[in-house]
């Protein structure tokens, strides 16, 4: 985070994008957003909200939960949490970690959660990856036990079976590298299994000429800049073959909130 300071500010033009792109579509989404982000583009979160999308969190710092003592994780969600609540008046419901970070040994994480007054988690992806995922965890919103015996709800991202195995298709670089009627294939066989699903994209994905940073490791970057001039194109027509809400009005039954 500290050397973010360095590199040309875009947050503000990719998000405006964002939001004009969801407008045109009439929908309205949950957008999770990083602390560090709220304190330096105070006016973003509150044109956010104003346009009527629901505050989440997504952390402070966009470090991973697992590289995070409970300590640090603690304080940098506190301060997140504050700052957008402040910044928009509205209670915040939910978290999703940076890169799906809460795994197997980061699991403690979710009792914090319940601790900042947030009463769900849409961090544990369903697939097997290098850097996350829980391949058995359910592919479907329920409710999961913490580490202290509490209950949290855990919103997974989109994710289908095919041969047996959760083939992700909840977003992101997934929208990027698959063709897009897989995709919409996918999200296809979700609904007809009655269950709602959870997509995301990045606002950097419809900035197809966002810098290349320095230094990036391969694996990382080869998924990161692939096909970005897709984005735009692919999520008008995901806007248009399904119906969109945000994570609070989707999921309400699994939710009930306050």
């Amino acid at each position: 985070m500290s050397q973010w300071d360095g590199f040309e500010s875009r947050i503000e033009r990719n998000a405006h994008k964002m939001l004009d792109l969801l407008d045109e579509a009439d929908v309205k989404a949950t957008f999770f957003i990083l602390g560090h982000v709220a304190d330096h583009f105070p006016h973003l979160v509150r044109e956010i909200a104003k346009r009527g999308h629901v505050p989440g969190t997504h952390g402070y710092s966009h470090k991973q939960v697992y590289k995070q003592a409970p300590q640090e994780f603690g304080e940098e969600l506190k301060r997140a949490v504050g700052t957008v609540r402040d910044l928009t008046g509205q209670r915040l419901y939910g978290y999703r970690a940076p890169i799906f970070s809460i795994v197997r040994e980061s699991l403690w994480a979710l009792d914090i959660l319940l601790d900042q007054g947030l009463m769900y988690d849409s961090s544990i992806f369903p697939v097997l990856n290098y850097r996350y995922g829980m391949v058995s965890n359910h592919r479907f919103a329920h409710s999961l036990t913490t580490p202290s015996g509490r209950t949290i709800v855990e919103i997974p991202v989109a994710a289908t079976r095919f041969l047996n195995v959760n083939v992700p298709v909840g977003g992101g670089a997934y929208l990027r590298i698959l063709p897009y009627a897989i995709t919409r294939a996918g999200l296809r066989r979700i609904n007809k299994e009655s269950q709602p699903f959870a997509f995301y994209v990045h606002p950097w994905e419809v900035d197809p000429d966002h810098p290349r940073a320095p230094n990036v490791p391969f694996r990382i970057s080869a998924t990161h800049y692939f096909n970005l001039r897709s984005t735009d194109r692919k999520l008008r027509k995901l806007l248009s073959d399904f119906k969109f809400a945000p994570i609070e009005t989707a999921f309400a039954s699994q939710l009930a909130l306050p």
